[in-house]
């Protein structure tokens, strides 16, 4: 199982205060510790390990009400890989937003949250629509990508860094034949629709998990799409509108 990517719905302005009490919601469940957590799920950023959420509610709160309120995704792995490469998902998450951040010449305003659930730890990341420098932020297929890949990159360069290089190699490469080994499985289920079962104890639940986001993904994706060009189509009247009242 790689480190997977998943977009969630972002969280957009209406003209009402809903939007800014659904980020809040959103933001308050990402640490909120619950049963089923086996750690306290903190917020956390680039540079502290536990944060006030208030204090990112007053930026929410002050950011200008138009576009998107908040971005959410989730970076998620098998808690067998994690555990052997010896995966710091705070550590991840740091990595990945800060490659990422490089790679679009921008900062984000960010919080993370880790759910170390049983079979499935995972880490919640949400981020402003406004960057910083007060600039909209906009996540396009483009964007997915660059995260998936760079996610993956970063486990990679943190396992090497906690293990033996030849032990990582030897790690991944029994991941990527189990993988391999669940695409054959997949396939014969999908031919002659017998029972899918991989004898792994996480590998059904992994790859169910991984097709609904890549499916939810791909919905997001177009609704993000069809928003931006809406927004922008709504800036080009504005400025025409302006134009004409000078």
């Amino acid at each position: 199982m790689v480190a997977n990517v998943k977009m969630l719905k972002y969280i957009s302005h209406n003209g009402t205060a809903k939007p800014i009490n659904t980020a809040k919601e959103h933001i308050k469940y990402m640490e909120v510790n619950r049963e089923h957590h086996r750690n306290n799920p903190d917020l956390f950023n680039d540079k502290s390990d536990k944060l006030n959420r208030k204090e990112l509610f007053k930026r929410i709160e002050e950011q200008p009400k138009n576009g998107v309120v908040l971005h959410k995704m989730v970076i998620t792995m098998s808690e067998d890989e994690r555990d052997r490469l010896k995966i710091d998902l705070r550590e991840l998450a740091r990595d990945t937003m800060s490659s990422f951040e490089a790679k679009i010449g921008r900062r984000l305003d960010w919080v993370g949250a880790i759910h170390d659930d049983k079979g499935h730890p995972h880490v919640h990341i949400a981020f402003r629509g406004r960057d910083l420098d007060g600039k909209q932020v906009g996540i396009y297929p483009v964007h997915v990508k660059q995260l998936k890949e760079i996610a993956e990159r970063e486990k990679v360069r943190q396992a090497e860094r906690n293990l033996p290089r030849s032990q990582v190699r030897d790690i991944l490469k029994e991941f990527e034949k189990e993988r391999e080994f669940t695409r054959d499985m997949k396939f014969e289920q999908s031919y002659d629709n017998r029972p899918f079962s991989t004898g792994s104890e996480f590998t059904k639940d992994m790859l169910n998990m991984v097709e609904q986001l890549i499916k939810q993904s791909q919905r997001e994706i177009a609704k993000t799409q069809h928003k931006a060009h809406r927004e922008a189509q709504r800036e080009a009247e504005r400025r025409r509108t302006k134009g004409r009242g000078r």
